[in-house]
């Protein structure tokens, strides 16, 4: 057939080109599928997005994102927050949605960002039909778009979904410039008009994507280390390339890389202190992935992400599990190690794939932090893997209607993983029996925000009324995010000086201190009397996080003019 495209080598094995085979029927509906997969990965990630409370550290990553968006100002911290990309891409969505502060943004706004990337690592199999074989990326593209992990996580305002993103793009960049640079080596002719341009672009595309991995999150070095390792050792096409071209196509990357990661973490030049701190960081971070400090509350053996992916299980609870994901995936690395069930084409790739995600898995699980979001690395890998296992699986089963068993039992178990993302993001989304619910925020924040707000109401300040917010090591997150429209509110680790407010959100072990505040330190005459304000019915306190209690205290003619008006009497302000 005259368009069944070029055929070219990758150490030795043949690749046909599917780029010139789009207009045969099969490939018209293998990408009508990658479509239809696409539209229910945007369906399980755009859907409801604000259907949860805020998480800690999306509260944190907020209000960081309304310092740049309200004020231009954003300066990189080496001991935390991780990088810069997170903050800065969302301004596009803020700018679309012309908003000018913080107030303005919605919950909806900061996830649309995660959730994008969530969608488009879902595409990228598209960049990776030929390495994988088009059967192969569409079922890695279809467990990508159902894994409750995957899902889970791309509605969450963190830096994970873009870093596995981003790094995917660096591996569909190495890869093609591989393939291209072993066809250009190994030509006995002249090469192809623009392949060294097209050379050229993926080598830039691979700095792009590696200077936006280090601009997203620290831990990128373990991802550039174990795919470094993986083509050491599976790319042949590499092994044909000359020395020089090699030490040139790396300098293209280290440049690009290294300018993109700069203008980032210098906040596009006005802070050049950045850059600098964005390589200083990992002093810090190496004491922090060891468990030091606070990152001890982080502290888990050595299988806790195994357990969370796939054998999660709390007394009386149900069982959470992606573990069809690691069965095919074993199948796949097996078949790469055996050199059987798979096309020649495709084993380089699974090769690579396969030591890349068993030493991001063996680090990620060594290290003693771990927090679950973590684990997208390697799952994603694994995720690859078992879209070549299922295929490999299917071509095993002998005759049609084993063939056809086999590829409805798949079908039933991507169901089944779609029915937990379902679970796991619209129905169990703050429940403790989640695997990927971590120290989450309990749907009563939004109770007492609505109570603070009716309570400032008959404040003669209204918002502008001061609050007092004081938790021992500052640990009152997501509450400036709830409480952002509250501009004189005052957030406080230990008993601050001076007079209090009007309104004072604390812990129940702060409340000798409390005391001592406010009846002791105050001079005679400036003393006032304050009541705790219940939550209705059960009890005084109202849970923050599960075990993380909180109380509030509204001095008492605040709290005596709310229940007149709660009682139906005329609105009554309250002057300080």
């Amino acid at each position: 057939m005259k368009d069944e495209g070029r055929v070219r080598s990758e150490g030795g094995a043949p690749v046909v080109h599917s780029s010139s085979l789009i207009t045969h029927p099969s490939s018209i509906l293998w990408a009508l599928s990658l479509i239809a997969v696409l539209a229910g990965a945007a369906a399980l990630r755009l859907a409801d997005l604000a259907n949860r409370p805020m998480h800690c550290d999306e509260a944190v990553h907020a209000i960081k994102f309304g310092r740049l968006l309200e004020e231009d100002d954003y300066v990189y911290d080496p001991r935390e927050y991780h990088g810069p990309s997170l903050n800065f891409l969302t301004l596009p969505i803020a700018w679309a949605a012309s908003a000018e502060k913080l107030t303005q943004i919605t919950q909806t706004h900061l996830r649309l960002l995660p959730a994008v990337f969530g969608i488009m690592l879902v595409g990228l199999v598209w960049l990776v039909r030929d390495e994988l074989g088009r059967a192969a990326a569409l079922g890695a593209a279809l467990l990508t778009a159902v894994s409750p992990a995957m899902v889970f996580y791309s509605r969450y305002y963190i830096q994970e979904m873009l870093l596995v993103t981003f790094t995917f793009g660096a591996m569909v960049a190495l890869w093609r410039y591989a393939r291209l640079a072993g066809d250009v080596a190994t030509r006995q002719d002249r090469p192809a008009r623009g392949a060294w341009l097209r050379q050229g672009l993926w080598l830039v595309l691979l700095g792009l994507c590696i200077g936006m991995m280090h601009a997203t999150k620290e831990t990128c070095v373990i991802a550039l280390l174990a795919m470094a390792v993986a083509a050491a050792v599976s790319m042949g096409a590499l092994r044909c390339v000359g020395i020089r071209p090699l030490l040139l196509g790396g300098s293209v990357v280290v440049l690009t890389a290294a300018s993109v990661s700069a203008l980032f973490f210098s906040s596009f030049l006005d802070n050049p202190r950045g850059v600098v701190d964005s390589y200083a960081t990992y002093f810090h971070y190496l004491g922090r992935a060891s468990g030091e400090g606070s990152a001890g509350r982080h502290f888990y053996p050595p299988d806790y992400y195994l357990r969370v992916l796939f054998w999660w299980h709390r007394p009386g609870g149900p069982v959470w599990t992606e573990a069809t994901i690691a069965a095919l995936a074993l199948a796949g690395v097996a078949a790469g190690v055996l050199g059987k069930g798979i096309r020649p084409a495709t084993l380089p790739m699974v090769r690579f794939l396969s030591i890349y995600t068993v030493l991001m898995t063996g680090i990620y699980s060594a290290m003693p932090y771990k927090t679950p979001w973590c684990a997208l690395g390697f799952l994603h890998g694994m995720i690859l893997l078992a879209g070549v296992g299922a295929t490999v699986l299917v071509r095993a089963a002998p005759g049609y209607a084993l063939k056809a068993a086999a590829i409805l039992l798949l079908a039933a178990a991507a169901g089944h993983l779609a029915w937990e993302a379902h679970r796991a993001s619209f129905v169990a989304y703050e429940d403790r029996d989640n695997p990927y619910v971590y120290a989450h925020t309990t749907g009563e924040v939004l109770p007492l925000v609505e109570r603070v707000e009716a309570i400032a109401a008959v404040h003669l300040e209204g918002r502008e009324m001061p609050i007092q917010v004081i938790c021992p090591d500052d640990d009152y997150w997501p509450l400036p995010w709830y409480l952002r429209g509250f501009r004189r509110a005052g957030w406080f680790g230990r008993m601050p000086h001076g007079p209090p407010a009007p309104l004072i959100i604390t812990q129940p072990e702060m409340e000798p201190s409390l005391s001592e505040y406010l009846y002791e330190d105050q001079p005679p005459g400036q003393r006032r009397l304050y009541v705790p304000v219940p939550k209705e019915p059960e009890r005084e306190d109202w849970q923050l996080r599960p075990n993380v209690p909180l109380r509030v205290y509204a001095r008492l003619d605040l709290w005596e003019a709310y229940q007149r008006v709660g009682s139906g009497m005329a609105v009554v302000v309250c002057p300080d």
